[in-house]
């Protein structure tokens, strides 16, 4: 059927929404890719919506040629204001394509969205290992507004035990409430009892700790840099601009 109205340039009609697309700046356009460009009910939906001057972001599945057209179509039928670089994955990939996806999102500055968010009143934070800047953000605590003072902040650490990199601090924070003996990956914290700032990046065998740690924060991006650090590093941590 799609091939009949690419043919003939045939629209088709799409089902009723109230989708009210002027509340977003930042829209993903999906599809699979048919005849080596967007299906034709894609375009019905460019043709619907005003999507002139946001930032539109294309990605596709295909049988093994790829995007095809599909990137340029899209780019000129949404009169984009801003296009960023699309992802086309072989259908066979998908299911084992979580990575793929994840480091395709990190790549055109796409991070996600927490629980702990800085919508919900945190502070978006950089994190830069060596060469790399992480983004992150700090939660709406008395401890992190404390600490977040001291920003820009330059630690150094260590890696231990395949899950962690830590550094002592010098100064000496006091609102030390909510301490644990667990972490999650990507938790940015703080020790009272070895009077250090951690980041954790993977759970291992046992993730229970022996002192407690204070959660101030969390590295919302991809956490693969700290697999191939070496055992010691300089991280600096500053607010986002």
């Amino acid at each position: 059927m799609n091939h009949n109205e690419m043919q003939q340039n045939i629209l088709p009609e799409l089902k009723d929404s109230d989708l009210d697309i002027s509340k977003y700046d930042t829209v993903f356009i999906g599809y699979p890719v048919w005849a080596t460009d967007v299906p034709q009910a894609v375009l019905s939906f460019l043709n619907e919506y005003d999507l002139t001057g946001k930032t539109v972001i294309p990605f596709c599945t295909h049988d093994g040629y790829g995007a095809g057209g599909s990137y340029t179509t899209i780019a000129e039928a949404s009169k984009a204001g801003k296009t960023l670089d699309g992802l086309a994955i072989e259908a066979k990939d998908v299911p084992s394509a979580q990575d793929t996806v994840t480091n395709w999102l990190n790549s055109i500055g796409i991070t996600k969205k927490t629980e702990n968010s800085a919508e919900n009143g945190e502070t978006a934070i950089k994190i830069t290992v060596g060469d790399v800047v992480l983004d992150g953000i700090l939660y709406n605590t008395v401890l992190a507004e404390e600490i977040k003072t001291y920003f820009p902040l330059t630690i150094s650490m260590v890696g231990y035990g395949g899950r962690e990199y830590y550094g002592g601090i010098d100064f000496y924070p006091q609102h030390l409430e909510g301490g644990q003996k667990t972490f999650e990956n990507g938790n940015i914290t703080y020790c009272e009892a070895h009077h250090n700032m951690a980041i954790f990046y993977a759970q291992t065998d046992n993730p229970n700790l022996s002192v407690d740690v204070i959660p101030i924060g969390k590295v919302t991006s991809d956490l693969s840099v700290f697999d191939d650090l070496s055992g010691s590093v300089q991280i600096t941590f500053a607010l986002a601009e």
